[in-house]
């Protein structure tokens, strides 16, 4: 049982209802945060410049509908599920089998990687979609030309997302399990990603390090790009971790 508590949390929180419910979310707001660009596109009547599909998605991406959106997405599949173990009552004769480490252990791998993957994978499947109806109305290049790798960079934005998501879930799920509401895992992450934005935009405008808006799009500033933000946010998620596994012991102590 303890060999498999991680592998089963996993599978639980993929193959949830929220984990299916964030893709499509995340897919939504991308299409509409596209509509502007598609409705200018049908009224000019212009052809499409090669590349277009990734353009298109890169800057719905950027847009700040999709940029408030990510801190909620990623706590839909997992963030409640600790509390929710709790409440219910089906943590006593689960931790008998599996441990107190490996259930803390689960439950952090599952939240984060499906907070993650809800935001990586709501972009891949975007970018395919933007790939089967854009490209055969997109320009062919010119001769000698070759084309940029749009993939790879729809990529890099993808995986910096997907650190971001880790980061928010985690973070939800931590909160949820120091207050013991269900409701502070979907609030929190989106409180503390605003007040984030807030602080930045009005009292402390060099402080970038700590601007979400930052976190998913890079500016100069960084040293490294975007590995400096994977670096950063994956610091800030040992912390939190570490935070989770402290209140969780301390949870499952009076259980």
């Amino acid at each position: 049982m303890r060999t498999y508590t991680v592998s089963s949390d996993i599978k639980r929180a993929i193959f949830s209802k929220g984990f299916l419910l964030g893709i499509v979310g995340m897919v939504l707001m991308i299409v509409i945060a596209s509509l502007e660009s598609i409705s200018s596109l049908l009224k000019s009547n212009q052809a499409l410049s090669n590349g277009y599909h990734a353009a298109l998605v890169i800057k719905a991406l950027s847009s700040q509908d999709v940029t408030l959106i990510l801190p909620i997405l990623c706590t839909l599949p997992f963030t409640a599920a600790f509390v929710d173990d709790i409440k219910c009552g089906f943590i006593k004769p689960y931790l008998q089998r599996s441990g107190v480490n490996k259930y803390i252990q689960g439950k952090l791998v599952a939240c984060g990687l499906s907070g993650g993957l809800v935001l990586f994978l709501g972009i891949v499947v975007s970018y395919g979609l933007s790939v089967l109806i854009f490209t055969p109305m997109e320009l062919a290049l010119g001769s000698g030309l070759t084309a940029p790798p749009y993939f790879a960079q729809v990529l890099m934005i993808a995986a910096t997302l997907f650190v971001s998501g880790v980061f928010w879930s985690l973070m939800g799920c931590t909160l949820a399990a120091l207050t013991m509401s269900k409701y502070m895992a979907y609030a929190s992450p989106f409180i503390m990603y605003y007040v984030l934005i807030i602080l930045h935009e009005r009292y402390f405008n060099n402080l970038y390090v700590f601007y979400p808006k930052e976190w998913l799009f890079p500016s100069d500033s960084w040293f490294l790009g975007s590995l400096g933000v994977i670096l950063l946010l994956a610091e800030l998620t040992a912390i939190v971790c570490l935070a989770f596994i402290i209140t969780a012991k301390r949870r499952l102590a009076n259980v």
